[in-house]
């Protein structure tokens, strides 16, 4: 995770919502929804830009996309960074309930933000000036111009798809068994962390994330230092509170509400939106991005060319992927 950046002041907020639904029908009698401020919301309360996070990222991981300058200018915007229902500070399987903790969705994830913007935030009906997400947040972007269409005016979609590929759904499946394997896992009813297993399937799941011609190009020692990074950043995850998020996402398809029509689902979007692909994407599919594209209404495509696949979203200052990325999210909402 990258760490905060000492140019801005961050404001931690929690959110408390009473008696949550679940798609599933399960209540839990208080969920938390974690989420961090940068700047303030104007009188008029129309420059909220608020920031989705990804299957294993949290509030804190887009960090160097904000800022003046950046791709969230705080200059212009309130940039609210949320954690996810599962992960962070917001209500999670670690915080006591273990596997007992209610199976979520990604539309659960966006119910709840939802009444975050409206009452914990205060806009109630005002619409949100920009909605941004990489991978899962991308999902619950999606989710939310689908289902809410008229409280978004922007919807910015980074390494998107329209519903969890093979090449994901297989990973994450292997990653699963992997954290199993470890005898700590004790079928669920761990009392010491199966770090092990959660360790390797860090490092299997940090190959599905890059490209071939990353791997094939890169130093042997330089790809096993990555991988490590990504087994320390699953060991530092409670296991229930990993594999229920990846569950969630593993599991999501836009179209499931729609009988299965996503051009049925992309019909009730009204939002400006902008889909950035990576070009040698292979754990979400380039496939579903271009079919977003084909089925939006007011849609900007623009794929970025590189070779880190799934991870070019993440913010590398000086890079051609962070620089094109930024440049791009500020022509599309009219930064100079």
């Amino acid at each position: 995770m990258t760490s905060e950046s000492p140019r801005l002041t961050a404001h931690e907020g929690l959110f408390t919502i009473k008696n949550f639904t679940f798609e599933s029908g399960q209540i839990l009698s208080e969920l938390n929804i974690g989420f961090v401020r940068y700047g303030e919301l104007n009188a008029r309360r129309d420059n909220l830009l608020l920031v989705l996070p990804g299957t294993g990222n949290l509030r804190h991981s887009v960090i160097e996309h904000i800022g003046p300058g950046r791709a969230y200018d705080t200059n212009h915007y309130c940039v609210i960074s949320t954690d996810a229902i599962g992960g962070g500070t917001s209500s999670k399987p670690a915080d006591g309930l273990g596997a007992a903790f209610p199976d979520y969705t990604i539309r659960d994830m966006v119910h709840a933000q939802v009444q975050l913007v409206q009452h914990g935030l205060g806009l109630g009906d005002q619409p949100i000036a920009v909605l941004a997400g990489a991978s899962m947040g991308a999902f619950q972007a999606l989710e939310w111009i689908i289902h809410y269409p008229d409280m978004v005016q922007s919807a910015v979609l980074l390494v998107p798809d329209w519903h969890a590929s093979n090449s994901f759904q297989l990973a994450t499946q292997r990653m699963i068994d992997m954290i199993k394997l470890d005898p700590q896992w004790n079928n669920g009813q761990y009392t010491s962390p199966p770090t092990e297993g959660l360790r390797l399937a860090g490092k299997h799941y940090f190959s599905w994330t890059v490209t071939d011609d990353y791997i094939a190009e890169s130093e042997f020692k330089v790809l096993e230092q990555e991988a490590a990074a990504a087994a320390d950043w699953f060991a530092s995850w409670d296991a229930w509170s990993l594999l229920k998020r990846y569950q969630a996402s593993a599991q999501h398809d836009v179209s499931t509400c729609f009988d299965g029509s996503l051009t049925n689902a992309l019909a009730r979007v009204k939002a400006n939106t902008l889909v950035l692909p990576c070009t040698k994407e292979r754990l979400l599919s380039v496939v579903g991005a271009k079919q977003l594209a084909e089925g939006l209404t007011k849609v900007a495509y623009a794929p970025v060319d590189s070779k880190k696949g799934h991870l070019a979203w993440r913010a590398a200052p000086g890079s051609s992927q962070t620089t094109f990325i930024t440049q791009t999210i500020r022509d599309f909402l009219n930064i100079s």
